[in-house]
């Protein structure tokens, strides 16, 4: 038994490999179903709700929602970050997420907070943008041309 959240099964390890190789993005469960599937470890969607449930519950990973108010995503939870104080940057591009961490948005956190009594969650604030690979890439391609990730 793995502490009070149950037991450590095949399919939650097999879930939190994909969570640590994909910790650059927001995963979703269809996402991870989908990748399993394709690499012979099928898993139902249920299950892997259930496990992804579990690991936040243990800390190991984070939902939220991005892009849509329907759609959960999930992100693994480094041990050493507190994910909670920070904001994250999403690529339109590429779909990378990356931890923001910067005092500057603490700054504008506190002046929102302060001036306008408003208070950001940093669970559910994202900015949107393009990545620094997909900015060079862009640079680098010929005008007229853009890279097509589909």
């Amino acid at each position: 038994m793995n502490g009070s959240n149950g037991y450590k099964t095949k399919q939650r390890d097999l879930i939190l490999n994909y969570m640590t190789a994909h910790r650059d993005a927001h995963v979703t469960v269809g996402g991870i179903s989908e990748h399993l599937a394709n690499h012979g470890t099928p898993i139902g969607t249920a299950t892997i709700y259930r496990q992804l449930e579990k690991l936040v519950e243990q800390g190991l990973v984070r939902k939220y929602t991005v892009d849509s108010a329907t759609c959960a995503c999930f992100q693994y939870v480094e041990p050493d970050r507190k994910c909670h104080e920070h904001f994250h940057l999403k690529c339109e591009r590429c779909g990378k997420l990356i931890h923001l961490e910067c005092s500057f948005v603490g700054e504008l956190a506190s002046h929102v907070h302060k001036e306008h009594g408003f208070e950001i969650d940093p669970l559910r604030t994202v900015f949107y943008g393009v990545c620094r690979e997909c900015s060079e890439l862009s640079e680098k391609l010929p005008a007229g041309k853009e890279e097509n990730n589909e």
